[in-house]
């Protein structure tokens, strides 16, 4: 006999109430209980859940601790006061120390922690229905109860080295979570600290990774071609694996842009460098790549399968987008690469971005998209380069308004006199 089926006889007759104030989490949860349970009610956040509980007691309450309106850790003392042995099962992320303290003290059967390891979510619930026919047998066989109080003690010994068990994986996080922000630091300190001083250039940033580090990447230096380079990039994903990647790619960018060959044999050595790396991990690199000489007063550039760069014309008077040349980097080497020229007049700009400003989401699922970027950009033009950039993020900012962004965010704004 399977866990699956072993559970769903046992909770036969056991009737659950299931509390999650996330849309795609309760969805996913919901498949995996109706697995087990042939009586599920759901609410979709700790008040509904507790009304739903007066009117209609549950054998086991499985729900979610951060929610908006009651969290969960409020509606189980509430109903803890109702029945004190109401069995309950609480799903978190990793989160601050004192959430599972409080759970402990409410006496809770379980705590499974986000994203769910189904295995363990299936165990917690069938150790904890045993608990709940245990309890109804000791009403019904009170004559066994010195075995029932061993059986008991037995099981709360088991309980507490789990949730000891809890409290350590809660301090590992923890740990993990410091380390993460050191190295967010390291990455930090990989972006340029000094911009190169330019009398006919001027340039703002801003970099923000969507996790404590990022695949994100930009920087601007001289090379021995008397150019300036300046190149924004974007490695596939984001967290640990890409932020590696970016810091090895940097390492590259630095040393070959340097080299006394022509642009396109630079790219083309770049990314045959790339390509060794990526057999070994599955990842690729959009990146767009500018020499600018001050001198000429001009640029050409290399985009392979960046997001369209804009390009302010003043004497146009309009917002040109430069298309990518090529593929991403890391796929296929020895790929060819084909510069654009492009001169340059006084107060021409750049704008350079990732596609985690302009595929930011707001609460209804709608992008920031590259029109309002465009849009922003061009009415702020005459602005000197912080204050378009600043006009960016706020238009960004009032557009996502609390929601978390999910992918890396860099910008560059760069302005020519």
């Amino acid at each position: 006999m399977d866990d699956i089926t072993e559970i769903k006889l046992l909770s036969k007759n056991i009737k659950v109430l299931y509390v999650e104030d996330n849309e795609i989490a309760r969805a996913k949860t919901h498949k995996l209980l109706s697995r087990i349970f042939d009586d599920i009610e759901v609410a979709v956040n700790g008040k509904e859940g507790l009304f739903l509980y007066m009117k209609s007691k549950h054998d086991l309450i499985i729900s979610d601790i951060i929610m908006n309106i009651m969290d969960g850790l409020e509606m189980a003392r509430i109903i803890k006061t109702v029945e004190i042995e109401q069995s309950i099962i609480f799903l978190s992320a990793y989160t601050e120390q004192k959430f599972l303290t409080k759970a402990i003290e409410l006496g809770v059967d379980g705590f499974v922690f986000k994203p769910l390891d189904v295995n363990k979510f299936y165990f917690t619930i069938k150790k904890t229905i045993k608990h709940i026919l245990l309890k109804r047998e000791n009403i019904e066989y009170k004559e066994n109860l010195e075995k029932l109080v061993e059986e008991r003690s037995a099981d709360l010994l088991v309980k507490n080295y789990e949730l000891q068990k809890m409290v350590e994986e809660v301090k590992k996080g923890n740990r993990l979570k410091e380390e993460m922000q050191v190295a967010q630091q390291v990455q930090v300190n990989f972006l340029p600290k000094e911009l190169p001083t330019v009398a006919k250039m001027n340039v703002s940033t801003f970099f923000e990774a969507a996790e404590y580090v990022g695949g994100d990447y930009y920087d601007l230096f001289d090379s021995k071609d008397g150019a300036i380079n300046i190149i924004i990039a974007d490695v596939s994903g984001h967290g640990v694996g890409p932020a590696i990647t970016m810091s090895t790619f940097r390492g590259v960018c630095r040393s070959i842009l340097s080299l006394n060959i022509s642009f396109d044999e630079q790219i083309l050595l770049i990314n045959n460098l790339m390509c060794e790396d990526s057999k070994h991990s599955d990842f690729f690199i959009t990146a767009f790549f500018i020499k600018y000489y001050e001198k000429e007063n001009r640029f050409e550039y290399i985009s392979t399968g960046h997001n369209e760069v804009l390009y302010f014309t003043k004497e146009k008077n309009r917002m040109e987008k430069l298309k990518s040349t090529a593929i991403p980097l890391g796929v296929f080497s020895d790929t060819k690469y084909k510069p654009v020229h492009k001169k340059l007049q006084k107060n021409d700009s750049l704008i350079l971005y990732t596609d985690g400003l302009i595929e930011a989401k707001n609460k209804a699922g709608e992008m920031y998209t590259l029109d309002r970027l465009i849009d922003i950009s061009h009415n702020s033009i005459d602005l000197d380069v912080d204050e378009i950039l600043v006009n960016i993020q706020s238009s960004l900012n009032e557009f996502i308004e609390d929601e978390p962004k999910t992918d890396d965010t860099t910008a560059l704004v760069v302005k020519f006199s």
